[in-house]
């Protein structure tokens, strides 16, 4: 933690949310976990590249206190999650981006490939799926609801776990990253996709795609996909609390989230 918060005072102002999570750090199926709350249900946060942050512990806890759940976010990276000062070059939050230079754009996604390719190469799918799917049949297996809340790179896992043969009840992306036609034509619990209009990784024409697969097969009751004006990558995880706009799109869309996977526990969609 205290990596993190020298981090954040100097590098990332804005982007990692000041709290005390109320959780705790303990293996659970194989992983390394962030357990916070309790109850009949489980939820599992799966992290974007930066892993388990301060904004993910206290919006865990944030799910676990409204839904009444156990929420877990357990670490797919094994400890070698992307460092936090890459957060602003990888995924700048506004009014970062805004204010970013064509020059400063160019460079900005120059280290961002130099950073990624050889990260995504070691956590690939086929090294990541192994660990994630262990995971959660060790969370359906102790029974109760289980639900899934993928954030960016979390947010396609989120829903490969909600397939033919689904370990989860419902999935949620929230603005998932390097999600595919087959990967959503594959769900087949309630599934939700957050998204806001200035992603720069998932377009709005695939967003339109990604929604009619899902309302075609899964029946309108049983999707959710909201968007998000003038809004970027990760904002339900890493908004400028400071700004109360986006203070209020991440508070919004997490709202929204928690209904809809209250529903989807009821068997009411």
């Amino acid at each position: 933690m205290s990596e993190q918060t020298q981090v954040k005072s100097c590098c990332v102002s804005g982007h990692i949310h000041e709290g005390t999570p109320k959780g705790k750090f303990e293996t659970l199926h194989g992983l390394n976990t962030y357990v916070t709350g309790s109850g009949a249900a489980t939820i599992v946060f799966l992290p974007d590249i930066f892993g388990i942050y301060p904004n993910v512990q206290l919006l865990a806890d944030t799910w676990a206190e409204e839904g009444g759940w156990r929420v877990v976010v357990p670490d797919p990276f094994e400890g070698d999650a992307v460092s936090l000062e890459h957060i602003n070059t990888i995924i700048p939050n506004l009014p970062i981006l805004d204010k970013r230079t064509p020059e400063q754009a160019q460079a900005d996604g120059s280290k961002t490939m130099e950073i990624l390719g050889p990260w995504l190469g070691k956590h690939s799918e086929a090294v990541v799926t192994p660990l994630i799917n262990t995971f959660f049949k060790g969370v359906k297996a102790e029974g109760g609801k289980v639900g899934t809340v993928g954030f960016c790179w979390g947010g396609r896992y989120s829903f490969l776990v909600a397939g033919a043969e689904p370990l989860v009840d419902v999935a949620i992306a929230m603005h998932p990253s390097f999600l595919s036609e087959a990967d959503v034509k594959a769900v087949t619990t309630p599934a939700a996709i957050l998204w806001g209009d200035r992603d720069e990784i998932l377009s709005a024409a695939q967003l339109d795609d990604f929604e009619k697969i899902l309302r075609t097969d899964l029946g309108d009751a049983k999707v959710l996909i909201k968007r998000y004006k003038d809004t970027v990558h990760g904002f339900t995880v890493r908004g400028d609390l400071t700004d109360d706009r986006q203070r209020k799109t991440k508070e919004e869309s997490n709202e929204e989230a928690i209904k809809f996977t209250k529903k989807a526990f009821a068997g009411s969609l």
